[in-house]
């Protein structure tokens, strides 16, 4: 799919590597440029999964020699990919003019910790660091009261899949005019990518602003109940309306004299059984359930081994293991399978093949200006990666039905999915709207729905269907399961993949209960990945006028995300870190500290060398890090430790969300989005999750009421206002 791309990647985090794993996976020719000794991490789980089917070469980028070899593979290159921040870049004459006025067709994306134009993009990079940095702690849920570290890495995950289909959506943008360019993410923009769920400001409607966090414990069981053999169950019935009374199994135990009026009762009454009896029974009910697993458990599950969503690969230096793939089934050939290089293996080779395809037509104002993406999916997995093409310029149609997504009465939910497209209100169980679909079809460059199969296929929307209309439309669909295994048809919701990937207990801290997870990891994540894939499909289909299909789903992204974790040849999992019991962090080097004016502060002290200076501020014995940073204040301890060079932040806690749409820069930057809408007024949102430069976001519908586009879309597929009148009057549209 993208087997002409060249792609030349620089830097050790997270999310440099996936976002490069997963160019890599679609078909890129991805060169991983090393340290000399090679990247550190050589030999652990997670470079020997996201590295998987990349080449390797050693450069020493502080030498001229080393930086004169870079150049060569740029001259040939059509991205580099790299993790240094402006300064870092200039100094070795990678910054973004010397490299455009060097390689004009190159496009270049750096992932910074904050975002590229902004004053802090020098600050450290580490995830925890941004978090504490930008106010993200304020959302974690937790067993004490104060900010909480959250397990899962938010900003990494976010920030690789913005990179990918930033750099998708920029060489597309390359199709047409010829001319490389800019797509810059940050970490930052990875967090507030996932944070619109929870971080918005309506002036009317509805829904009431969120107000700011209880300032004690607020761990959240939300639907999770431990069964009598200590497993968990992770139920997700998002209208409330299941009455567990209903439940064969409880008919015995209410029987045994159980109490649901309360919430203590229900969770006692789910303490009488075995997890087996409550799964039996709520699955036969067609409700979203699964157990939670311990993190790694997900990649023996026999949906995802059917689905391919675990490879077996012969590791050089682990030897045979089991990884989580790539969450893509694709009709497009795929490299899937080849392990992450030795050093400097196949990196001195030539690139292979012709060069990408570029245009000379002139620049377009937006990324993906002139695109047209039709959207048919529900909810939020899968419909938030068309909302993040129109936020690049794409012109986006959301088809709803006439009493719209069901996820409306979740209103900064549907916000956060619906933004930056348009509204056709259309009744496709009626024959009579067949044809209007088929000139949708037909006028669509790319096509996404997330409905089950069984749905999909009553209302015209098979693959067959949608090929018939339009045999090179490329085609994006979500499932919960994924279509190889048992359980195609299966309903899923977030918080269940959440649960059988194991972020549930992992976001808890050692030892403690899970806790349910907000705000929506694995749906966010899952449109995520569908965006980078409809991405790679578009690239196609402009490219090489292939339309392909491209399939994902909440299972293959839960699998996906257990990249730091691998089963080994004797079916064991290799070791990962965990987060600390009081959720602070995840050593005494890497966590946060309470002081003694009540604010708390942030440290990464990642080499021996910072951590010496962490012990000359907080004492020789680790045990007593606490105690000692409680008797300063945090601003008093901060300056300490900067003095000795150690990476630190002050929490941003109190307030958070509203300080940051308060924040004068932030709408400066882009960084805050304000649209207008018929029900909800001013709509403040997490703005602009990339920077390309000489191209501009197009932040401009919120998300629109039902059917608030109706007729004029009907006139761009043709339709005369009479015609349109009849069909509303039939009740055909809304």
């Amino acid at each position: 799919m993208l087997s002409d791309l060249r792609i030349v990647e620089i830097g050790e985090g997270m999310a440099v590597q996936v976002a490069g794993l997963m160019l890599s996976e679609l078909g890129a020719d991805v060169l991983k440029v090393e340290r000399p000794g090679g990247d550190p991490t050589r030999g652990t789980a997670p470079f020997a999964n996201w590295n998987r089917g990349k080449r390797s070469l050693e450069l020493d980028l502080d030498s001229d020699q080393g930086l004169s070899v870079l150049r060569e593979k740029l001259a040939g290159a059509d991205v580099l990919l790299h993790q240094f921040s402006p300064a870092q870049a200039q100094a070795r004459g990678l910054d973004d003019a010397s490299l455009a006025n060097a390689f004009p067709r190159l496009v270049v994306c750096g992932i910074t910790g904050s975002p590229h134009n902004h004053p802090d993009v020098e600050r450290s990079d580490d995830e925890l660091l941004v978090a504490a940095r930008w106010g993200f702690l304020y959302e974690n849920d937790g067993y004490r009261a104060g900010p909480i570290v959250w397990r899962y890495q938010t900003g990494s995950w976010g920030a690789a899949h913005l990179a990918a289909g930033g750099i998708l959506a920029r060489l597309v943008e390359r199709l047409q005019s010829g001319r490389g360019g800019v797509a810059h993410t940050s970490l930052a923009q990875g967090m507030l990518s996932q944070i619109p769920l929870v971080w918005a400001r309506n002036s009317k409607g509805p829904m009431p602003n969120p107000p700011t966090y209880p300032p004690g414990p607020r761990a959240m069981s939300m639907q999770l109940f431990q069964c009598k053999d200590g497993d968990w169950l992770q139920i997700m019935d998002p209208t409330r309306q299941l009455d567990y009374a209903t439940l064969p199994t409880m008919w015995d135990v209410l029987a045994e004299g159980a109490d649901l009026s309360t919430e203590e009762g229900t969770k006692a009454a789910f303490r009488q059984r075995p997890l087996a009896d409550w799964l039996a029974d709520l699955r036969a009910m067609d409700i979203a359930v699964e157990p939670a697993f311990p993190m790694g458990e997900v990649l023996k599950h026999d949906d995802v081994r059917a689905n391919g969503y675990v490879i077996e690969v012969d590791d050089p230096e682990l030897g045979k293991t089991t990884q989580p793939n790539v969450p893509f089934h694709t009709d497009a050939p795929l490299k899937t399978g080849q392990p992450a290089p030795r050093l400097s293996e196949r990196g001195d080779a030539d690139w292979q093949g012709n060069p990408a395809p570029t245009g000379s037509n002139g620049q377009a104002p937006h990324p993906l200006a002139g695109t047209r993406v039709l959207d048919l999916g529900m909810f939020l997995a899968g419909p938030m990666a068309p909302s993040l093409m129109g936020d690049m310029g794409a012109n986006v149609i959301k088809v709803e039905a006439l009493t719209g997504d069901r996820l409306r009465f979740m209103h900064r939910y549907y916000q956060a999915a619906a933004r930056s497209k348009r509204s056709l209100a259309l009744d496709l169980t009626k024959p009579e709207a067949q044809p209007i679909l088929e000139r949708l079809i037909k006028w669509a460059e790319v096509l996404h729905h997330n409905m089950r199969f069984k749905g999909a296929n009553k209302l015209g929307l098979s693959e067959e269907a949608i090929r018939k209309h339009n045999p090179n439309i490329g085609f994006s669909y979500v499932s919960a399961y994924g279509q190889r295994g048992s359980r195609g048809d299966w309903p899923g919701y977030d918080s269940i993949f959440n649960a059988i990937a194991g972020w549930e207990f992992e976001n808890a801290g050692e030892g403690n209960p899970p806790v349910f997870n907000r705000p929506g990891t694995m749906d966010v994540l899952s449109a995520q990945s569908c965006f980078v894939g409809t991405m790679a499909l578009l690239y196609a289909k402009r490219a090489h006028g292939k339309g392909y299909s491209l399939h994902s789903s909440l299972l293959g992204v839960s699998a996906f995300s257990q990249g730091e974790r691998l089963l080994l040849a004797d079916g064991s999992l290799t070791e990962t870190w965990h987060l600390n019991s009081d959720q602070t962090g995840y050593s005494p080097y890497h966590r946060i500290y309470e002081c003694a004016d009540g604010q708390w502060i942030a440290i990464a002290a990642h080499t021996e060398g910072v951590r010496e200076g962490v012990r000359s501020v907080l004492g020789a014995n680790e045990t007593d890090f606490v105690d000692a940073a409680k008797v300063q204040t945090s601003i008093e301890l901060l300056a300490e430790l900067e003095a000795l060079g150690v990476p630190c932040e002050a929490v941003l806690f109190e307030d958070a969300m509203n300080r940051f749409f308060d924040d004068p820069l932030n709408r400066e930057l882009g960084l805050v989005s304000v649209t207008s809408q018929p029900i909800y007024g001013e709509i403040e949102q997490p703005g602009e999750f990339w920077d390309f430069g000489d191209l501009s976001m197009n932040i401009v519908h919120a998300a629109p009421a039902i059917g608030q586009h109706s007729d004029e879309i009907m006139r761009e597929m043709g339709y005369t206002d009479t015609e349109i009148a009849a069909f509303r009057e039939a009740k055909i549209i809304g």
